[in-house]
């Protein structure tokens, strides 16, 4: 059921150290804060989970406790989900939700009869006969010499009577049978009047700790059929679940979901995933609507004076930001509203706006993702990134193999995604009827306000510089269709990482030969960005609604969108444009323009006043992975109309000194093409027309070019205009491109089984053999010519090599002092050593001699340093090592 918004406020304070910490930002110093009261958004659906939970806990032909078999709702979602919430606000949420559940009820425990009677007695039940007890694990008392069920039966029973009169001479009458579960119950609801016991225990991930060892009943140790702290926490609660009529529901962050219910399972309980999923567009919106100030004024008001119903391009902002998770939409507002009054901010523009919300950081205390990751560790955790930003979908119980994170054994995802942090939600049913637990799905959500916390540790490397630039990124829908633009993400991924890597685009085999192989790119420089896609179909330049242009537009799209270098994602499969675009651009001295480059036959390009001019190359590439049949002249003919076409007739190349280049990239080609890749070599064809059956250059009458750009009406041949170029990539600089590896699991893209472009364990692989390259310090950074692709099979020799040396790395007891050998030989002053130190030796491990410049040029190292650095390292040959 889709969330609504209540008219109930109350506070969604969860921790104090959250709420101070709600007024600091990264730029900001802390300002006074303006408290703000946050209301309750409706949690429809796991209200009416916890409900029927407890429902199905009694089969109807049940006549005593022993037939129970409890089913119990367990939230271990991440901090800020709602947890605490739902479990402390239960009556009011069933209050909210009144009407649908005396609908929806058709029979509950305790209440005799069905339909909408039942429904009608069962809410009346829950909000007058039911005792509302929180029991937070936090604060629960020490072990005290009786075990840890005498306990919680102890401390359950102060809860509940906390509120009434008489409570001492009451707690004494209920405790005296709390040895025996039903007996205690009985005289707990006989001095409170209720019949059923809400039970909401919070902060169960506490319990692997001392303070809850020390209980007998608790520790493992003493109880060896039970292998873990939780299967013996089951097994307490158990015998209270037994008993009529207590519902029970359970909050805590776990670094072990699914593991937790196979805890459960050995104690007769039923653990269920409660469904808290962030908030979608719409509640967000309704969230953020309803926060107010003491004074009755709204959040909106305070910022937006002239629009106190706020901007939907402002709610728009906070969701991208926070993906909808309640601690973060929260904590976003609270500090808006803190900074914005105290420093006198209203009304901001659009762009004010986002920059204020960019600035803003997480919370420390609630970032869980693990520090100093090592290759292994942090290519799962870019594979899980990748699969939120492409929003996979796993089904609950999936498992991915060979220890990728912890171990050697099988990992369920959704257990390794809480240790990494990540946030979920349940995707929507496919079809009609209910869908089993094993086979529901969810999708992976990482907010972008907690990437800004954790990418700073990595911020060196190319691959999450990448990923940082796609939050957040409009996804299709997953389908076959969507496969091409999920792989295109993947592609452009690989490329920007190798183009990081190499000195000149050369050193990438899939422009050997072309315009660019000897342009150096300063892709540090560079950014990753969505852009509208083309449509022919459009009857304007422009729709807002579908983010797309007409082809007829590229002018006003190259303005707009390709006035920096970058690489470029159409926001959607790009029916009448490139799959991917890049644009390159280079300073050069008039005196070092040729009159022929490449083999193309331009003149020689106008002198200009200036000494240097910028000249821009514009790739087009056409990704021909998803074609069943063998790519044909005709098939490359349709990408030079889509993209080579309405450049060369639009955007003036010569004059602006833009040069076009189509690259089309395959698996497979018909014999007609295959036939023109010799030795390994792309084909290349610079401007002319080429005939089909022949493939003959021949250069058109002035004149014609006009004509050829415009419509391309000769069928026969394939029109290349001036300034233009295709390249079509053969298949073995595809794979040297890709990887023997990589190129292999991406051709199982239309198998029969579920696509390999769908599974973490082949993304993770493939992202992995990026990371090795930036991570294996011992690889050289710029290849021989031999050695030119980044992600080439390696023997097992090479394998084994790769495990012995980050086995060294762990298992070293003197690691190498990087900190003295910085200050000592580089001469670097001390603090400059301290702050380097960590990073050089996550980089390269206890090995000085692998530093190569290209390395300290991306982790952007200061020239002068560097210099210092690399005299150091020739200087070691001849002297002793800082040990």
């Amino acid at each position: 059921m889709d969330d609504q918004s209540g008219t109930t406020e109350g506070r969604l304070g969860r921790r104090q150290e959250s709420e101070e910490a709600a007024s600091s930002s990264r730029t900001d110093s802390p300002v006074p804060r303006i408290p703000l009261i946050r209301p309750l958004v409706n949690r429809r659906a796991a209200v009416y989970q916890i409900i029927s939970n407890f429902i199905s806990s009694y089969a109807p032909s049940n006549s005593s406790s022993y037939d129970v078999r409890p089913s119990v709702c367990f939230a271990p979602q991440m901090y800020g989900s709602g947890k605490t919430i739902l479990g402390k606000h239960f009556r009011e949420f069933v209050l909210l939700n009144r009407q649908v559940l005396e609908k929806d009820i058709i029979e509950f425990p305790g209440i005799a009869g069905s339909g909408v009677s039942a429904g009608e007695r069962a809410v009346e039940a829950l909000l007058n006969e039911t005792l509302y007890v929180n029991v937070d694990l936090r604060p629960f008392p020490d072990f005290g010499g009786e075990d840890f069920r005498s306990t919680l039966i102890k401390t359950i029973s102060k809860e509940a009577l906390s509120t009434l009169p008489n409570k001492p001479k009451l707690l004494a009458k209920v405790l005296k049978n709390r040895k025996d579960p039903k007996e205690w119950l009985s005289s707990l609801f006989q001095v409170t009047n209720k019949r059923y016991l809400f039970l909401f225990i919070d902060e169960i991930g506490m319990l692997p700790s001392r303070k809850f060892y020390e209980f007998p009943d608790l520790d493992p140790q003493r109880n060896p059929r039970k292998p873990n702290v939780y299967c013996l926490f089951f097994r307490v609660l158990s015998s209270l679940l037994i008993q009529r009529f207590v519902i029970c529901y359970l909050a805590g962050r776990s670094d072990a979901i699914i593991t937790k219910q196979e805890d459960a399972i050995s104690s007769r309980v039923n653990l269920d995933f409660v469904r808290l999923d962030p908030f979608s567009e719409d509640s967000t919106k309704l969230f953020i609507r309803g926060m107010k100030i003491s004074t009755g004024e709204t959040a909106l008001q305070l910022l937006f004076p002239k629009h106190p119903e706020g901007h939907d391009w402002f709610f728009k902002q906070v969701y991208n930001y926070t993906e909808g998770v309640p601690l973060y939409v929260r904590h976003v507002m609270q500090v808006l509203v803190n900074t914005c009054i105290h420093n006198k901010l209203y009304n901001l523009t659009e762009d004010e706006m986002y920059a204020r919300i960019e600035e803003i950081s997480s919370y420390v205390v609630y970032s869980t993702t693990p520090s100093n990751m090592n290759l292994n560790t942090l290519k799962v955790f870019a594979a899980l990134l990748l699969a939120a930003i492409l929003e996979y979908e796993f089904q609950v119980f999936e498992t991915v193999h060979g220890g990728l994170v912890l171990g050697e054994s099988s990992q369920f995802v959704l257990d390794i995604a809480n240790n990494f942090g990540f946030y979920y939600e349940y995707c929507p049913n496919k079809g009609p009827g209910q869908v089993d637990v094993t086979q529901q799905r969810i999708k992976l959500v990482f907010p972008k306000i907690v990437f800004e916390a954790a990418k700073e540790e990595y911020r060196d490397y190319p691959l999450m510089r990448y990923l940082d630039f796609l939050l957040p990124l409009n996804v299709p829908a997953e389908s076959r269709s969507s496969l091409g633009f999920r792989f295109e993400v993947i592609f452009a991924a690989t490329l920007y990482v190798r183009c990081c890597l190499s000195r000149r685009l050369g050193e990438l085999s899939i422009f050997h030969e072309s315009f660019v192989e000897d342009v150096v790119w300063e892709i540090e420089k560079c950014r990753v960005r969505t852009v509208p896609s083309f449509h022919s179909e459009l009857k304007t330049s422009y729709s807002a609604e579908k983010r797309s242009y007409s082809p007829n537009a590229w002018k006003e799209f190259y303005d707009k969108f390709l006035s920096e270098d970058g690489v470029f994602l159409p926001n959607r499969e790009n029916s009448n444009g490139p799959d991917i675009l890049v644009r390159v651009s280079v300073r050069r001295h008039d005196s070092a323009l040729s009159a022929d480059e490449s083999g193309s036959s331009l003149d020689q390009v106008a002198m200009d006043t200036s000494s240097e001019r910028t000249r821009v190359y514009l790739i087009g590439i056409a990704l021909k992975y998803y074609h069943s049949s063998r790519v044909s002249v005709g098939m490359i003919k349709e990408e030079v109309d889509k993209f080579l076409v309405p450049v060369s007739s639009q955007l003036d190349l010569k004059e602006n000194d833009i040069w076009a280049i189509q690259l089309v990239v395959s698996t497979s080609y018909n014999n007609e093409i295959s036939s023109h890749f010799t030795e390994k070599q792309n084909w290349v064809m610079n401007t002319g027309v080429y005939y089909e059956r022949r493939f003959e250059k021949k250069r058109p009458s002035p004149g014609a070019w006009q004509d050829a750009s415009s419509s391309n009406s000769d069928k026969e041949g394939l029109h290349i205009g001036p300034n233009c170029q295709l390249v079509v990539c053969s298949v073995d600089n595809l794979k040297d491109f890709l990887g023997q590896q990589v190129y292999e699991q991406l051709q199982k893209v239309y198998s029969d089984s579920e696509s390999v472009l769908m599974k973490l364990d082949p993304l993770a692989k493939l992202l992995g053999r990026n990371l090795e390259r930036l991570w294996r310090s011992d690889v050289p950074v710029v290849p021989e010519p031999s050695q030119m692709d980044i992600v080439s099979t390696r023997t097992d020799t090479d394998k084994m090599e790769v495990e012995d040396m980050s086995k060294e790395r762990v298992q070293s007891a003197t690691p190498f002092d990087w900190k003295t050998f910085l200050h000592q030989r580089a001469l670097l002053p001390e603090e400059v050593s301290a702050r380097y130190a960590p990073s050089f030796s996550r980089i390269f491990g206890d090995n000085p001699r692998v530093i190569l410049r290209r390395s300290l040029e991306l982790m952007r190292i200061p020239e002068e340093h560097i210099q210092l650095i690399l005299i150091a390292v020739e200087s070691l040959d001849s002297g002793i090592e800082a040990k």
